[in-house]
């Protein structure tokens, strides 16, 4: 899917002022001249720059290139529901993640998607658990990054 340039630069630029608007209201310590909001409020002015010049582009462009172009792949139902599935798959981490914990999610979806995506059910369900051991694990070890345990016992086993 290709979008034109001046509907992202109108994202982009809309970003941009939520960004300049969050940051206005961040409090500037007593004795110091810069707030916490400067350095974010300079990177989303660039950001609305850059997005005025996408704007005034696609907007030269539009003949050339219509506001919206759709690839190929649209028209074949398995792949449309290959790539929605991936945003349904997040959702559903994060709908269910605190409940059921990482170690009981994170191989479900997967398997999920890797036997959606690949079809090998078996090598699917090898890849999911062992990928989702090593990511906790490096998560948690590593990282220092806590992952929602849900009904997984609160002692560690690993």
């Amino acid at each position: 899917m290709r979008f034109n340039d001046a509907i992202l630069g109108a994202i982009f630029l809309a970003l941009a002022l939520g960004m300049i608007a969050l940051t206005q209201g961040f409090h500037t310590p007593q004795g110091q001249k810069f707030g916490p909001g400067f350095f974010p409020t300079i990177v989303a002015s660039v950001m609305a720059v850059a997005a005025i010049g996408l704007i005034v582009k696609g907007l030269v462009n539009r003949a050339a290139h219509p506001w919206i172009e759709l690839d190929p792949w649209f028209s074949k139902p398995r792949l449309v529901l290959q790539g929605a599935s991936v945003f349904g798959f997040l959702l559903a981490y994060l709908l269910f993640s605190e409940e059921l914990g990482f170690l009981v999610v994170a191989p479900v979806l997967l398997w999920g998607l890797i036997w959606l995506l690949w079809g090998h059910p078996f090598v699917a369900l090898a890849v999911a658990v062992a990928s989702s051991f090593v990511i906790h694990q490096f998560f948690v070890q590593v990282l220092l990054v806590p992952l929602p345990w849900g009904i997984v016992p609160y002692f560690k086993l690993f």
